[in-house]
């Protein structure tokens, strides 16, 4: 197929025990654009899907945050990767694009849906975009918010951004906001009328979310997942 390539990692990072990132160089320049993802695997015929996790990158690589997943061999296979490796891509393909910015900006995601959003929001700051960015990111537990401190940074340079991290199981580590991450979006907005909110996370989250978005005023089509 005209769209496979072949990607040879480059780099390797242990966010947690299940959770890595890995950065893959392609065997030449692909165009990608933010909220887009591949089909990755060990060979054409069993990929899986992953977004990608950057803005399109200077570098030319494409990065991916992957969670393992229990009693997956194909998983474990690829949890064994090493740099120098190389995998095997189809894409990219759509998935999530963004919109112009005219009003305020919400990010909802949930666990490594955190990954798509975050190129999501790149694309944004990239832009300069000047309306409020407000990105929320609920986990079941505080080591699985990977980047933390990454977009704590993120939002100390930028006026218009807020970051609100969300835990939802109990956790003796975490200070801060607990409880599941579309209710907080709720107390913070009571009413979305005028926003548009991107979504990504596991599928319940984000039927529950939708419906409850919608019914505090938030147009359907300015919800995009």
């Amino acid at each position: 197929m005209s769209d496979t390539h072949t990607l040879k990692v480059v780099h390797i990072e242990q966010y947690t025990p299940q959770i890595f990132k890995l950065l893959m160089k392609p065997d030449f320049p692909i165009t990608y654009a933010s909220g887009q993802y591949i089909m990755l695997g060990f060979n054409t015929e069993d990929l899986k899907p992953f977004s990608i996790a950057a803005a399109p990158r200077e570098d030319g690589l494409i990065e991916c945050h992957i969670r393992k997943q229990p009693n997956n061999e194909w998983m474990d296979r690829l949890f064994e990767v090493k740099v120098g490796d190389s995998l095997v891509m189809q894409g990219p393909k759509d998935q999530i694009s963004i919109k112009p910015a005219h009003t305020p900006i919400i990010f909802v995601a949930g666990g490594t849906g955190f990954a798509p959003m975050k190129a999501l929001l790149d694309e944004y700051l990239r832009q300069h975009t000047e309306v409020p960015l407000h990105f929320y990111w609920g986990a079941r537990q505080s080591e699985d918010l990977y980047m933390h401190k990454e977009m704590l940074d993120l939002e100390r340079k930028h006026a218009n951004l807020v970051y609100v991290p969300v835990v939802s199981e109990n956790d003796p580590n975490w200070q801060g906001t607990t409880g599941l991450v579309h209710l907080q979006v709720l107390k913070d907005y009571p009413t979305l009328s005028h926003k548009t909110v991107y979504m990504c996370g596991p599928w319940p989250m984000i039927e529950t979310a939708k419906q409850d978005f919608i019914d505090a005023g938030l147009d359907p089509i300015a919800c995009i997942h």
